[in-house]
């Protein structure tokens, strides 16, 4: 088996609020699989349609940021995971609907403003933790929150 795993997903802003799906018991980030073949940035876009039910023409990719990586067992094998972060925008209506792959094991997806964040990431992993506070720590989320409030 091989013992690398590559994923690809993303940081999901429609104006004040951060996209998070429900799986397994704790808030995460959609993300999912590189097939053989397939560009991470495309991939994101794609776990992200197929996990939110967003359509994925309406994901736009603003910026790469920093991978994760973690240990896990897979058929009795320790693995290392490795996730390719985004930062995207959604641009399509604020009330288009949320679907929950729930063959994925998720089972709630919801868009939370920048206020309601504590609660939601500490009940999630602490690589999403991570991330997320890189992102609210970049330069680029204080220019894309003075943007949001000359709209």
């Amino acid at each position: 088996m091989n013992n690398k795993i590559k994923t690809a997903g993303g940081i999901v802003l429609k104006n004040d609020k951060m996209l998070f799906i429900h799986k397994r018991g704790r808030w995460d980030l959609p993300k999912g699989k590189v097939e053989d073949g397939a560009s991470i940035r495309e991939t994101a876009k794609i776990e992200i349609s197929e996990e939110t039910g967003l359509p994925k023409q309406q994901l736009k990719i603003l910026k790469r940021l920093i991978p994760t990586h973690y240990h896990k067992k897979v058929d009795g094998e320790v693995v290392v995971k490795k996730t390719e972060w985004f930062l995207l925008v959604f641009d399509g209506e604020e009330n288009t609907p949320l679907v929950p792959d729930t063959s994925e094991g998720i089972t709630d997806c919801r868009w939370f403003s920048f206020d309601e964040l504590i609660p939601v990431l500490l009940d999630s992993h602490e690589r999403i933790r991570y991330l997320i506070d890189f992102f609210l720590n970049m330069p680029y989320y204080k220019e894309y929150c003075s943007e949001l409030g000359r709209r």
